[in-house]
């Protein structure tokens, strides 16, 4: 059975700070933009692309998406 953690991810949009909680077994700093993304909204439009969360971070960056970090809670 997999365990689910809660992980803050801060993230800055345009210079404004974010941060939200995401629940997942695991975390990356390719997770963690992947999900800044989705919450900024500048995953938006982007078709799938098979995964590849290092074109989803360049086009995030080019978004205004920038400062991604994560943390585990307890």
């Amino acid at each position: 059975m997999l365990m689910l953690h809660r992980f803050e991810i801060r993230y800055c949009l345009h210079g404004h700070p974010h941060h939200f909680l995401q629940r997942d077994t695991l975390m990356t700093d390719a997770d963690a933009w992947y999900y800044a993304a989705l919450h900024a909204g500048t995953g938006l439009g982007l078709e799938a692309v098979d995964d590849n969360k290092e074109q989803w971070r360049q086009h995030a960056m080019a978004a205004g998406l920038s400062e991604v970090q994560w943390v585990k809670l307890a």
